[in-house]
């Protein structure tokens, strides 16, 4: 991202909305891509926070972006595919997914359990149980309360991307 001017007669929060306008305009921000968090746009324009949000709030309003709560602003449309690196979760859920594809978790059988995730992902039970949430939610696994979460049978797994 470019960085601010010095200040002068144009607001802050204008110049911050320029120069991601400009970004966009330009083609280094792309549709669906994450936009730097607003800590890094902080720094990147010497801004406070609150100038960050006002200029990420007219960007809303003039529809270049759109903003997930509690996970970041995006290029506008909001249908457009997002350009972002996976997070910690969605890394858990795919590497799940990879060993059951490549029947190292077979149909009906149990995926390993909460503790050995944490162990071998070295993650939080939060994010365990975000990735096991987002592969039931998939159809790629089921739980059985108090039992444990299986491979769900091929005919639940969604089409190949």
């Amino acid at each position: 991202m470019n960085k601010r001017r010095p200040r002068g007669p144009v607001p802050v929060y204008q110049l911050v909305f320029n120069a991601v306008k400009a970004d966009i305009d330009a083609g280094r921000l792309k549709p669906g891509q994450s936009l730097p968090t607003e800590a890094e746009m902080c720094e990147a324009h010497n801004a406070s926070r609150q100038t960050v949000r006002r200029a990420l709030a007219d960007l809303r309003e003039a529809g270049l972006i759109y903003t997930i709560r509690a996970e970041g602003s995006y290029v506008g449309p909001p249908d457009a595919p997002k350009i972002r690196e996976p997070l910690a979760f969605e890394r858990i859920a795919d590497a799940i997914i990879e060993g059951i594809r490549k029947g190292t978790y077979k149909p009906d059988e149990v995926l390993p359990s909460e503790s050995v995730m944490i162990e071998e992902f070295g993650a939080a039970k939060k994010t365990v149980r975000a990735a096991v949430n987002l592969l039931r939610e998939q159809g790629w696994a089921y739980t059985v309360p108090a039992i444990g979460t299986f491979v769900a049978s091929r005919d639940k797994w969604p089409e190949p991307r």
